[in-house]
């Protein structure tokens, strides 16, 4: 059990690197970033919501929100102080390109977290037969007891195969949440480069 804990643990951490948040507004097509002082806020959200991708704060995403143009697309990002505004085609495309990455192994966390949780509800439902077992075992006889040790050393040993696959399923979202974590370090520069020239340009509107 403790190897099974541990499993869950190692998938916690690697998930949070692209958790979605629990609201509507985000569901299916929100991929955030892990939160730092170090890394650039900002909110993108695709013409259409096809994707919005964000390192900030709830109240930042609202922020954006509130300044869309009907289903038009948007960079919302704070600097120095200040709060703009990116409307233009060409910048959104690609920042969206540039955040493409990351949604991709985010999806492939996703798959894994669900296969998790499927592995997860088989776990439990061993769990519940156990202790079915355990109950029945403490009142039966010699010879039934025997019986239900075997169904119970069954259950344990496919107990011990799906925790070994926890574990190994768990080591593969460590994997993929460093990959997230260096994707965001790459895309957090490149955003910040796309965003300063954008600004270079003209491009960005000053809206606080």
């Amino acid at each position: 059990m403790l190897q099974l804990r541990n499993a869950f643990a190692a998938a916690a951490l690697a998930v949070s690197v692209t958790a979605l948040p629990a609201t509507d507004a985000f569901a299916g097509q929100t991929m955030v970033t892990s939160d730092s002082a170090e890394r650039f806020n900002f909110v993108m959200i695709s013409s259409g919501d096809r994707n919005t991708s964000m390192n900030g704060s709830s109240a930042d995403y609202e922020r954006a929100r509130s300044l869309r143009a009907g289903n038009g697309g948007l960079i919302y990002f704070r600097q120095d102080g200040a709060a703009y505004v990116i409307r233009d085609a060409a910048i959104l495309a690609r920042a969206d390109a540039i955040m493409e990455p990351q949604r991709v192994l985010g999806a492939k966390q996703g798959a894994l977290g669900a296969r998790q949780g499927a592995l997860g509800a088989r776990q439990g439902d061993l769990g519940r037969a156990q202790s079915k077992l355990g109950a029945q075992m403490s009142d039966s006889t010699p010879r039934m007891m025997a019986a239900l040790g075997r169904q119970q050393a069954a259950l344990g040993r496919m107990q011990s195969d799906l925790g070994a696959q926890q574990a190994a399923l768990g080591r593969q979202q460590a994997d993929l949440g460093r990959e997230q974590a260096r994707l965001g370090q790459i895309a957090n520069g490149q955003l910040r480069a796309l965003v300063t020239e954008a600004m270079q340009k003209g491009l960005a509107q000053k809206v606080d």
